[in-house]
């Protein structure tokens, strides 16, 4: 009996621990591919950059999957004519901008690091033009994606 309870006891801790790892969010297949923004070999040893380059195309992908995550949720109450959306409906779509919201840190977090890195270099008078190269790569990337997820759903809701 006491063998039978360790093995169970013991299959029991195993499977938990694949459902805990295995319910990881993941991403949807259907969205578009997550971007990756270069990092020229002239500012590979400014850790401070590189930081701020690797936290904005993490916080562009993830504004890009929460953005494409709202807009396949929503379709079904926004195909809907405001005068015709139900109580529910309203409170689908707050509830849906709650969501996305707060799915959202990742952008806070990288606008707060981009100031700062921003401040203490022009503190610093250490602003060149491989740096704003740099740096001009993370909106041109933000604005790249935008225009992905644009012509992606062009003709979504209609």
């Amino acid at each position: 009996m006491n063998y039978f309870l360790k093995r169970t006891i013991i299959l029991f801790l195993t499977g938990l621990v694949l459902v805990a790892c295995s319910s990881d969010k993941k991403r949807n297949a259907d969205f578009l591919p997550p971007i990756s923004i270069q990092i020229p070999n002239e500012i590979k040893g400014e850790t401070e950059l590189v930081k701020v380059i690797n936290s904005s195309e993490k916080a562009i992908n993830e504004l890009s999957d929460n953005i494409e995550q709202l807009i396949v949720d929503s379709k079904e109450v926004l195909d809907k004519k405001e005068e015709e959306r139900s109580l529910m409906d309203n409170l689908k779509v707050g509830k849906l901008l709650v969501e996305f919201v707060s799915n959202s840190s990742e952008l806070g977090k990288l606008i707060d690091d981009f100031d700062n890195y921003k401040k203490e270099q022009e503190v610093q008078g250490l602003v060149n033009d491989t740096q704003l190269k740099a740096l001009e790569k993370i909106g041109d990337s933000f604005e790249k994606r935008m225009q992905q997820i644009n012509k992606k759903y062009e003709h979504y809701y209609n």
